[in-house]
């Protein structure tokens, strides 16, 4: 990892941490940045954070976290080459699903973290951060594997 790309990592986040775009920073206790290395071989984007996350200020630090870390131990990953993120950067209230406009003020900066982060296999968790690479949904998609290209 150059110095430039982790200036530009702690850049997004700062972005992050300021955001105003949606609603949701109304009522987070602090956004959610992604947490990981550059060059991390797995990209994990869950959906948004919950309250165990909105409150400690990073991801995947709740019961659906301590489930993601025995399923990426059942499937031989090491989780120092996971990159782990969230679509949505701020908790929603009573833990919905983010709206359209909730993901789509949110997008730009997952787009960034991907171009950063440069990984090789990036694991949906959830039929919201899936919906972002596939028009199927988790039924047709569980287990397959597809290329996705993004656009410069």
């Amino acid at each position: 990892m150059t110095v430039e790309e982790q200036e530009s990592l702690s850049q997004l986040q700062r972005e992050v941490k300021a955001c105003t775009l949606c609603p949701l920073r109304e009522n987070a206790t602090s956004p959610v940045c992604g947490i990981g290395e550059l060059g991390s071989k797995y990209f994990l984007l869950g959906e948004a954070p919950g309250s165990n996350e909105d409150r400690e200020g990073i991801p995947f630090v709740g019961l659906a976290g301590k489930r993601l870390d025995k399923l990426v131990e059942l499937a031989g990953i090491s989780k120092n080459d996971c990159y782990l993120t969230n679509l949505c950067k701020c908790k929603p209230p009573a833990n919905r699903n983010p709206r359209k406009a909730e993901i789509r003020s949110c997008q730009g900066f997952l787009w960034r973290e991907i171009r950063l982060v440069k990984p090789k296999i990036i694991i949906t968790l959830g039929s919201v951060p899936l919906s972002l690479f596939s028009p199927n949904g988790v039924r047709q998609m569980h287990g397959t594997q597809f290329t996705f290209e993004m656009e410069d």
